[in-house]
């Protein structure tokens, strides 16, 4: 997930395109929260999904935390090992020069092991498996109104908590507790100081496209799908949505409380929709937002 070029406090105010971002969602923010404050204060149970019960996974709760486990453990590999194998001259091939966030270790990374979890558990668990998880279009006019609104509805939350942080580091670096975190996700770094069109062009696929689909997967359609069979939609939002942010932490450290919210946002509406479609819409929203704002924008 790319949400942010840095988080140092002068820098979050000078895009403008940020701020009539913010400010064209503000509406649909206002809209969505003041529903869900309604429905707080009537302490009534989450509302279920839209087409009927969420049919559990066939997998059991271990298997599906040791799946997630594995993905994530595999994509690091293939990313590491592309790179030692390049360095040390193992390639039939010469390696490209490009950056190490569009090696092909990195976009294999993503793809392959969300690919083998699928065949997996399908092969595995019948062709409903993958289903179970997500992986189904499902109401694609549905999916696209809950992404588009997600996405409307918490980017204002989102810049805003990524700003109180930034203060609050801002605070605790100066009186000497923490050091400078001044971060720049490695795909915006690129966008902000490449030119090339082709390496242009695989960032915007790599941030508008490749993340968002295997992260929903992974984060949103195994993790917390399986932690829902276990401790129901409340506590696996919750610890889902907190892992998804703290695995960015050494990308954008001063977006972890952000990301949470995001990942919050992003695993209701895939309860709510049964569906994947609807939180990669989101998620690429706001990638594609980021990368262009910062194509096009001031850094």
């Amino acid at each position: 997930m790319i949400l942010a070029e840095t988080g140092a406090l002068p820098q979050l105010f000078s895009p403008l395109w940020l701020i009539v971002a913010v400010v064209l969602c503000l509406p649909v923010c206002i809209a969505v929260f003041w529903r869900i404050g309604r429905w707080w204060i009537t302490d009534q149970p989450v509302p279920p999904p839209l087409q009927g019960a969420l049919p559990p996974v066939p997998w059991p709760v271990p298997a599906g935390l040791l799946l997630f486990l594995g993905m994530y453990s595999l994509t690091i590999a293939i990313g590491v090992g592309y790179r030692a194998a390049a360095e040390a001259h193992l390639l039939p091939w010469e390696p490209l020069p490009i950056p190490d966030i569009l090696s092909p270790g990195i976009f294999l990374g993503q793809i392959l092991p969300p690919l083998a979890a699928i065949a997996l558990v399908t092969s595995r668990f019948g062709r409903g498996a993958a289903g179970a998880a997500g992986v189904r279009l499902g109401n694609p006019q549905a999916g696209v109104q809950h992404g588009v609104v997600a996405f409307a509805a918490m980017l204002p939350v989102c810049i805003g908590a990524l700003l109180a942080t930034a203060v609050l580091l801002a605070l605790l670096h100066r009186a000497g507790l923490v050091p400078e975190l001044i971060a720049q996700h490695p795909v915006l770094e690129r966008v902000q100081h490449s030119r090339d069109p082709w390496e242009l062009f695989l960032l915007v696929v790599q941030a508008f496209l490749v993340a968002p689909v295997a992260e929903e997967f992974v984060y949103r359609g195994v993790l917390m799908m399986t932690l829902l069979k276990e401790i129901g939609i409340i506590g696996a939002l919750v610890l889902s949505s907190a892992i998804f942010a703290v695995v960015h932490l050494p990308s954008e450290p001063q977006a972890v409380i952000s990301l949470f919210l995001l990942g919050m946002a992003l695993g209701y509406i895939a309860y709510r929709t049964r569906s994947l479609l609807a939180p990669i819409i989101a998620h690429a929203l706001f990638n594609g937002l980021m990368v262009f704002g910062t194509l096009f924008g001031s850094p």
